[in-house]
């Protein structure tokens, strides 16, 4: 194992986006747990106190006993997440701000999710070729675009 890849994502088949909210690199199982939780709990504060999504990540993120759980499934290799969904407004593109219902745009289903998976590398990956090496860069050609 090399470390974890953690992150926050937010997903609409409705609208036919998808937004990357945030990632962490950890290099352990329990940093990749630390920072989905507090991932979380900060899309739970955007998200708001009457959203149902919202109350899901507050509830996972008080289930100390669900998140070593999670820390466990880490530590063996397998991936962790925890997911909802719930409706947000995504505001119409090509509005304009003096236009008609601008900046209101339209309700659709947001999936959201916070996860957390193991990075594996062939230990030879990591390595840089000596120099000679047929798969070393040849120090006196530079390319040319």
């Amino acid at each position: 194992m090399q470390g974890y890849w953690a992150e926050t994502v937010a997903r609409s088949p409705d609208a036919g986006s998808e937004w990357h909210l945030g990632g962490w690199w950890a290099p352990g199982a329990w940093g990749a747990v630390s920072w989905i939780r507090q991932d979380g709990l900060r899309l739970a504060h955007a998200l708001g106190p009457g959203c149902e999504a919202a109350a899901v990540f507050r509830d996972w993120a008080a289930d100390t006993a669900y998140l070593r759980v999670q820390l466990a499934a880490l530590l063996a290799g397998r991936p962790v997440s925890v997911n909802t969904c719930g409706p947000d407004r995504i505001c119409a593109v090509g509005q304009h701000s003096g236009s008609p219902g601008a900046g209101t745009g339209r309700a659709v289903e947001v999936l959201y999710s916070v996860s957390a998976r193991p990075v594996r590398r062939h230990p030879r990956a990591l390595r840089f070729p000596r120099p000679g090496h047929p798969g070393a860069p040849d120090p006196t050609h530079s390319s040319s675009v």
